[in-house]
């Protein structure tokens, strides 16, 4: 009877979390894309919504398109972001955040010569959904990262590139491309939301309840390039 009263006593003072974490299976590998300025700005951040809910994922950096590909395969049980559009490209059942990441407008920066504009093609990063749906048909260069992206910009060899806002004016701002890209058109105004496999829905319910909660991407920047 004394060994059931101080079980009973350690139940309350201790009521844990971790009693809560073994009814939520938790995803256990993650995609993020490589070499990703919004990856890098958030991963933290999210990485610490994981831990709220007792579960510490590991995290694999891949090219975009291949953490489709891993995704679809199960080798990875979800990924980080991805914008809707993406959903197509998936062929297995999966669940997505009640509510969106983050925020993003999608554009086309260009060169301010309008020379260079006419004689050169437009980059973009293979792997990511909109930006291959947009240069279908165009005169264009992918590129397995913005990183190497950029530095064919920098070099004269592209007229622009496509790129989400934050990235693209964060490396204006801090004159890291130059001469500075100008913005030619906004292609959309879009949503970016947490993905992962439909065995998992219990936690995306979950996670989705902090997000609604408290969104803690709203407040985030782009941190300094070194």
């Amino acid at each position: 009877m004394k060994k059931f009263y101080l079980y009973f006593l350690l139940s309350f003072t201790f009521p844990v979390p971790l009693l809560a974490g073994e009814h939520i299976q938790c995803p256990e590998k993650l995609a993020i894309i490589q070499d990703d300025r919004i990856v890098e700005a958030t991963i933290s951040t999210f990485k610490s919504l994981y831990h709220q809910l007792g579960c510490y994922s590991e995290f694999h950096e891949l090219p975009g398109r291949r953490g489709i590909v891993h995704f679809n395969a199960s080798i990875v049980d979800g990924e980080f972001y991805r914008l809707a559009i993406a959903e197509t490209k998936y062929s297995r059942k999966f669940v997505r955040s009640a509510v969106p990441l983050f925020q993003l407008s999608n554009e086309l920066w260009l060169h301010p010569d309008q020379k260079v504009r006419e004689s050169l093609p437009i980059g973009y990063i293979l792997g990511v959904v909109w930006q291959e749906e947009y240069m279908n048909k165009r005169n264009g260069v992918s590129f397995p990262n913005s990183r190497k992206m950029f530095e064919s910009y920098q070099r004269g060899m592209i007229s622009g590139f496509l790129a989400s806002n934050n990235p693209a004016i964060d490396q204006t701002e801090r004159k890291r491309l130059w001469p500075a890209p100008v913005p030619g058109e906004v292609i959309s105004s879009l949503s970016l939301y947490h993905y992962l496999g439909s065995e998992y829905a219990e936690f995306m319910k979950r996670l989705s309840n902090l997000l609604i909660k408290k969104n803690p991407f709203e407040s985030i920047s782009l941190p300094e390039k070194k």
